[in-house]
């Protein structure tokens, strides 16, 4: 019983395995281990063989148990056909040919580089940081040419295959990364829409990227296009913060520092401030005209954002599209231009219920991965590493 507990301890399940020795030393556990003679088919002439030729000691690497590295040294057995004399090793699946660490240990420190970098996953398997790249490399990660009915956009910054920003393109629906580009560049992303089959895809939600925009239209012809809200949303805050930067910069240190400070709260919905905050906010206002102005004009489309449907969106889109024409301000002036070359896509984002937050979702994680890897410059190693992750939180979850 002993036995078989170890057996299944160290991952292995060929049921001819057995151990022949173990021992406890202070640097490690020593693990002798043989098999019993087991018909083998040749692989020449597929005949099945017992004659064993001769054996052999290969030392293998184990987990980590208590601390402390396992090295089993297993016997192996050389067998001769019968039939054609030919020679082979026979066929073991805790090991793999050439390999000098259980196959378990190998997919164990694999499920690691997952969750956490090269390095660390190295020191929780017992195996070096070379050698699990060098298996990462090797591992094949496919990604379907199917894309689904809705998809999503984005970029982020990699740093990776000498290109500084890097295209996901994602199923908004399922929750999925489809795939992963190099670069932001149209033809790369016109080149992959057109290498794979697109004849589901009715809905592409992206931020306000006119490169975006063109390689879509290009490679799909006419979807559905969808601005994503938070996208369309930011250019109203910029607009408000250009002015209070304008503002900042006319006043003396500490009242510099005061409107400096006071970012966020002018940034928040009116009816969510409290009455000390509502105070602070009318004494910013009274310092100049314009910051007035333009916390009115950010409250006007907030309330348009928050409060409109299918049915009103346009309506009050026109109404906030005019007075932000009217105003004096000539950061809302940008925001109307943006507004208006983009009013189909945004009116549509109160139409259908896809936004970019998932995908953005992503991009923290590739962000997180990449400082706790201290940056992959490799764009091929980066992307295995993001779509690995997605399929080992499939199997965890």
């Amino acid at each position: 019983m002993q036995t078989n507990f170890i057996i299944e301890m160290l991952g292995i399940k060929d049921k001819h395995i057995d151990i022949w020795d173990m021992r406890s030393e202070s640097d490690a556990f020593y693990v002798n281990l043989i098999t019993a003679v087991k018909k083998q088919q040749c692989p020449i002439c597929k005949k099945k063989t017992k004659r064993v030729h001769n054996y052999r000691t290969q030392h293998i690497q184990g987990p980590i148990i208590s601390n402390k590295p396992v090295k089993i040294s297993l016997t192996k057995r050389r067998y001769l056909c019968t039939h054609c004399h030919h020679t082979f090793y026979e066929k073991l699946d805790m090991v793999e040919r050439y390999q000098r660490s259980t196959r378990s240990i190998q997919t164990t420190a694999l499920t690691y580089t997952a969750v956490g970098s090269f390095t660390t996953a190295a020191q929780l398997s017992g195996m070096s940081t070379n050698r699990i790249m060098r298996m990462y490399d090797q591992k094949e990660i496919h990604t379907k040419k199917i894309l689904p009915r809705a998809i999503a956009i984005d970029e982020f910054k990699g740093d990776a295959g000498g290109e500084r920003f890097q295209t996901v393109i994602a199923d908004v629906e399922n929750k999925k990364i489809a795939d992963v580009l190099p670069d932001r560049k149209v033809d790369t992303i016109k080149s992959y829409l057109q290498s794979c089959d697109t004849s589901l895809v009715q809905i592409v939600v992206m931020d306000l990227s006119k490169s975006f925009k063109h390689a879509v239209r290009h490679a799909l012809g006419d979807p559905l296009i969808i601005a994503d809200r938070f996208h369309f949303m930011r250019q109203v805050y910029w607009a408000l913060d250009e002015v209070r930067r304008e503002v900042q910069r006319t006043l003396d240190k500490k009242a510099r520092i005061r409107m400096k400070r006071s970012k966020k709260l002018l940034w928040k919905s009116s009816y969510k401030l409290t009455e000390e905050e509502q105070e602070k906010v009318k004494q910013l206002l009274k310092i100049d005209v314009r910051l007035d102005e333009a916390y009115q004009l950010k409250n006007k489309l907030d309330q348009w954002f928050k409060e409109s449907d299918e049915k009103t969106a346009k309506e009050g889109l026109e109404t906030c599209l005019k007075e932000m024409r009217m105003s004096n301000i000539e950061s809302f002036h940008k925001v109307v231009k943006t507004f208006k070359r983009w009013k189909q896509e945004i009116l549509q984002s109160f139409m259908y219920p896809f936004n970019n937050g998932y995908i953005e979702g992503v991009n923290n994680t590739i962000k997180v991965t990449k400082r706790m890897s201290y940056g992959i410059k490799s764009f091929e190693r980066l992307k295995k590493k993001i779509l690995w992750r997605q399929e080992i939180r499939k199997v965890l979850l």
